[in-house]
């Protein structure tokens, strides 16, 4: 028997208890084909097995096989493992995995972003709408890039939302609320780009009698709580693993937020801490937390950049391809005025995140912050 499975590498866990249940049945998976996505099976006895696919390297770890796990198949770096104890305490990583997952969901997130910056790509999403009623209106020439182009954001959202799923799911980010207590809410823009001043705003509504519950956007919700001291860290990570947050959490630090993104990672912790003791700190070297700060400041500069090549080339595209003025009562020209709005934006955010650099570089410095 052979059965397609379009996108199974990206939904791990339902394939996974797929081939539990075809194995219950009486169907062992006898090959499978990574490029084709077929799975071949042979009829046989009903076996119940925990099966984990794995990906990676070919000789599993002997902690796997001392734990009863074992290779049924494999097609490339991909394995299927199964294992017939019952009561199992080790089950083979997913750190590779992820790391594929996660660089595929970026991978057609940019792709996706530089055809839908393109001139074209506005053409194809509107052009019908504004010549449906056309009596020259032809679809021909705009259904089949206009087909792809749908293909390939179903593609992007279905492997991004299984990103962030197989992320939260590994990761465990799991922020605490507290529910029947008035809460109270401030809002403070561009917090990430200034996170040493924005961890002493946070401290100093702790010492009022507020202490922080969690983060949207730029939405800060606290809690009325008695005057403590709570020290705070606003931290940002380009990469984290998988034991990023369990590692913080065992040295005593709360989650407030995350962004819950493995790349690019902005988080705020908080502990309290008497009166008398040494404030808890991620770091207390001055020269650690400059490198913190320069990593978030050509991370943040990288992707305004980015923003504005994409704003640039949309411009540009506009400009070398209309026959009349650039700014007319059209669809288009207001498409150019957004274009023009968001680049002057994303100019400003840039000199932002420039002098936020330069404001936290003499905090550190400073006394205010030791």
């Amino acid at each position: 028997m052979k059965k397609m499975r379009w996108l199974w590498s990206y939904r791990i866990d339902s394939t996974e208890i797929w081939l539990e249940d075809l194995m219950a049945k009486g169907f062992h998976l006898k090959s499978f084909n990574r490029f084709t996505r077929v799975f071949t099976f042979e009829q046989g006895e009903s076996i119940k097995k925990k099966v984990r696919i794995h990906y990676g390297d070919k000789a599993i770890a002997p902690k796997l096989v001392s734990a009863g796990w074992e290779t049924v198949e494999n097609s490339g770096k991909w394995q299927v493992l199964t294992n017939e104890k019952q009561h199992i305490s080790i089950f083979p990583s997913k750190d590779s995995l992820f790391k594929r997952t996660r660089l595929h969901a970026y991978m057609y997130l940019l792709i996706s972003t530089f055809y839908l910056s393109s001139y074209l790509s506005f053409l194809f999403i509107f052009g019908i709408m504004l010549n449906i009623f056309s009596e020259t209106f032809q679809i021909g020439p705009l259904l089949v890039p206009t087909i792809i182009y749908s293909l390939l954001i179903a593609l992007t959202v279905f492997v991004f939302r299984s990103y962030r799923k197989f992320e939260k799911q590994l990761l465990g980010t799991s922020v605490i609320k507290k529910s029947g207590t008035k809460k109270i809410r401030r809002i403070r823009p561009g917090w990430m780009y200034e996170p040493l001043r924005t961890t002493i705003w946070l401290e100093e509504m702790a010492e009022r009698g507020y202490e922080l519950e969690s983060v949207f956007a730029t939405i800060f919700t606290f809690r009325p709580k008695e005057k403590s001291n709570i020290a705070y860290e606003v931290a940002f990570e380009p990469k984290i693993n998988a034991n990023y947050f369990q590692l913080h959490k065992d040295f005593g630090w709360e989650l407030k937020y995350t962004s819950n993104i493995t790349w690019l990672n902005y988080t705020i912790w908080g502990m309290p801490y008497e009166e008398g003791e040494e404030k808890p700190a991620f770091s207390y070297d001055e020269l650690e937390r400059k490198k913190v700060a320069k990593k978030a400041f050509f991370m943040n500069c990288g992707i305004s950049l980015f923003i504005l090549l994409i704003c640039s080339q949309s411009i540009y595209m506009n400009i070398v391809t209309i026959d009349g003025p650039f700014l007319d009562w059209s669809y288009m020209g207001v498409i150019r005025v957004l274009l023009m709005v968001m680049s002057v934006f994303w100019i400003f955010l840039f000199v932002r995140i420039v002098m936020g650099y330069r404001k936290e570089l003499k905090l550190i410095s400073s006394e205010e912050f030791r």
